[in-house]
């Protein structure tokens, strides 16, 4: 397979090419997409010094921010017909669910770190210093992160090695993404992740998820891979439903089972659409000087309806990876066996 790294290319003449096919298709940026016959994929990339977005026939499929003047980069992730479903960030004037305005789609913020807050208000400490962007034709690409935490003016009080993988659509538009993450100490002392019942890493959904009784559209659901009342750990949580054009859809989180204290506690919110496997929903992580912390996590993006067994079989696929990356066997297997996925 033939690999392009944007890097190596100018970014201006993938922006203005880009922006071009967007144009043409008489659409801009996620959307609802208008519902009707498929056509092929046509995957082109868009990339500028701040962000990296794939387009299938001119419609953003899901796009990646990582621009040190926001702080915290993030991902907003949808269908292939550029149907969003994340809520976006910024988040337009008008939205009907404006709220929480530091939940950034797809992301990772420490609730506190060192008994300092990282998470509300939208504080830039969460520093994305170094970003290198590899892309494949088949709509594949990998991001690799060095990321600082410190404060305004500040050194850092820990670092990050961040590598997100993101899958080619499988033959449904499905795909899946694999986000790893390596805290170490700066400074030379051990750093504090603090007990908090939120944090880490996160997902805000559309708002019109929600549902509207009024004009007949249900909301969409949770499922959880344990079903035991009461009990917070799961493997994994799905949210599923219906699109505004009628396109059965969801977003699976994993929990990878060598994250220390697997299953991941969770905290979910359905009157504003949220998933977060809360690392130290119940204790404070203290990792000491010279040594690291690596939490991986999957999030599966799937196109049509899929039941728990699809959702489990997707998750031990991912589960038997490791958390490892760049690998063009993986990008080639399916998500789903084929036929479970419509």
């Amino acid at each position: 397979m033939t690999r392009k790294t944007l890097s190596a290319y100018p970014w201006l003449l993938l922006a203005v090419m880009a922006v071009a096919a967007t144009q043409a298709s008489g659409e801009e940026g996620p959307e609802q997409a208008r519902a009707g016959a498929k056509p092929p994929p046509a995957f082109t990339w868009l990339q500028t010094p701040t962000s990296i977005a794939l387009l299938n026939h001119g419609r953003v499929v899901w796009r990646h921010v990582h621009d040190r003047k926001v702080g915290k980069p993030y991902m907003r992730v949808g269908l292939i017909d550029g149907t969003e479903l994340t809520r976006p960030w910024p988040i337009p004037k008008g939205y009907p669910k404006d709220d929480h305005t530091w939940h950034r789609a797809l992301w990772w913020s420490w609730k506190a770190i060192d008994g300092v807050n990282y998470w509300e208000k939208n504080q830039q400490g969460t520093d994305p210093v170094k970003v290198e962007v590899t892309t494949h034709e088949d709509g594949s690409a990998t991001i690799h992160m060095t990321v600082a935490y410190h404060q305004p003016d500040q050194p850092p009080v820990a670092n990050e090695t961040r590598v997100i993988d993101v899958g080619a659509p499988d033959e449904t538009g499905s795909y899946l993404i694999r986000w790893r993450a390596t805290f170490t100490p700066a400074g030379g002392k051990a750093v504090v992740f603090n007990r908090n019942g939120y944090g880490g890493f996160a997902i805000r959904m559309a708002g019109e998820f929600c549902g509207d009784p009024k004009a007949g559209k249900p909301a969409w659901t949770f499922t959880r891979s344990e079903e035991q009342p009461g009990r917070r750990g799961s493997r994994w949580i799905a949210y599923c439903g219906a699109t505004a054009n009628g396109q059965a859809a969801g977003v699976a989180i994993f929990d990878h089972p060598d994250n220390p204290r697997h299953p991941a506690l969770w905290a979910t919110r359905a009157n504003y659409p949220y998933m977060n496997p809360s690392f130290t929903s119940k204790a404070d992580y203290t990792l000491p000087a010279g040594e690291s912390l690596t939490l991986t996590y999957g999030v599966l993006i799937h196109h049509g309806p899929a039941d728990r067994a699809v959702i489990e079989g997707a998750w031990k696929r991912f589960a038997a990876g490791a958390g490892d990356h760049d690998s063009a066997a993986k990008r080639q297997q399916p998500i789903a066996p084929k036929g479970t996925i419509r």
